[in-house]
C-alpha cells in the first residue's frame, strides 16, 4: 500500500463528519471494524454505520483500476454475510490526477451490480473547510479549490494552533496529500514561507516533498531564522529550538555551519 492510500486511510479513521454527510447524504453514527472474514482477510478502506442503521462502505483510488467493480463485488458479498438485513450502500471515491476511466458497474446475462462511483473533486472544498473538524479541512484539499492561497492560509492558521506533536503530524498528512495534487505545491510554499510554521529535521530530510527540491526554500528560510534569533537577538541554540519548536540538533547544526564559515 501506497503512502497517500496509507495517508487517506489514516485521516479518515477519525470519521470527518461533513465528508461522510457530504458523501452519503447521512450523518455518520459510529466507526465499525474494516476487516472482513475470508480465507484471504480483505480490509475496507472505511466502514461505517450511518444514522439510518445503513452499513457505509468506502473505498478511495489513486489509480484507476479496470478491475474496480469485481473488486467492490467481491466487498459487497463480504459485508452482506457479516451484516444480514442491512443495506449495504457502496462508493469508490476517487483522488487521482489523471481523468477518471473506471466503471461503476458489473452487466452479465446472470448478474447485475452496481455502486456508486465519484471524483473527489466534485465534492465543495468551501463545504469541506466549513466543517469543524481538521480531518474535513485537510480532506479539502483533494477537492477543486479556487482559492489555494485563501485555503491554505487558514487551514495553517489552525495547525499552527495545535500542540507541536499533533501539529506536525497533520502537517505531514497535508504533505502526503500535496504529492498527487503537485499545481498547489507553489500556492502552499508561499503560505508557509509566510508563517511561522516549521518542519522537523526528519522531514526535511527524507520526506519527498521536500527532496524534489520544490521545498528547499523552506529549509533556507528556517536556516536564516535561526541565525537571525543568534546573532541578533544573542540567543543560545536551546532557546531557540524551543521558540522554534523544532529539533536542538538541527539549530546546532546551523549555527555551527555559520561558524565555519565565519
Amino acid at each position: 500500500m501506497g503512502k497517500i492510500d496509507i495517508t487517506l486511510r489514516d485521516i479518515i479513521q477519525e470519521i470527518p463528519p461533513k465528508f461522510v454527510q457530504l458523501l452519503t447524504g447521512k450523518n455518520a453514527k459510529k466507526l465499525l471494524d474494516t476487516s472482513l472474514p475470508q480465507v484471504k482477510e480483505r480490509r475496507a478502506d472505511f466502514l461505517v454505520e450511518l444514522e439510518d442503521g445503513s452499513i457505509f462502505h468506502l473505498e478511495l483510488q489513486t489509480q484507476n483500476d479496470k478491475n474496480m467493480p469485481f473488486r467492490m463485488l467481491e466487498y459487497f458479498v463480504l459485508l452482506s454475510s457479516k451484516y444480514p438485513n442491512r443495506k449495504i450502500k457502496q462508493m469508490v471515491l476517487y483522488v487521482g490526477e489523471k481523468p477518471l476511466k473506471m466503471k461503476d458497474r458489473i452487466e452479465t446475462e446472470n448478474l447485475s451490480f452496481s455502486y456508486k462511483l465519484m471524483d473527489i473533486r466534485e465534492i465543495s472544498c468551501e463545504e469541506l473547510f466549513k466543517s469543524d473538524s481538521l480531518t474535513d479541512k485537510i480532506l479539502a484539499v483533494l477537492c477543486d479549490v479556487r482559492n489555494p492561497e485563501k485555503y491554505f492560509r487558514e487551514l495553517l492558521t489552525e495547525l499552527y494552533k495545535l500542540p507541536e506533536r499533533e501539529r506536525r503530524d497533520y502537517l505531514k498528512k497535508l504533505l502526503n496529500l500535496l504529492t498527487i495534487r503537485s499545481k498547489l505545491v507553489e500556492e502552499f510554499k508561499l503560505e508557509v514561507e509566510k508563517m511561522p510554521i516549521t518542519f522537523d529535521r526528519e522531514t526535511i530530510e527524507n520526506h519527498p516533498f521536500f527532496k524534489d527540491g520544490k521545498q528547499e526554500g523552506l529549509k533556507e528560510g528556517l536556516e536564516k531564522a535561526v541565525l537571525r534569533l543568534h546573532k541578533k537577538l544573542k540567543m543560545d541554540a536551546k532557546e531557540i529550538a524551543e521558540v522554534l519548536e523544532i529539533p536542538l540538533d538541527f539549530v546546532e547544526t546551523v549555527i555551527n555551519k555559520h561558524k565555519n564559515r565565519g
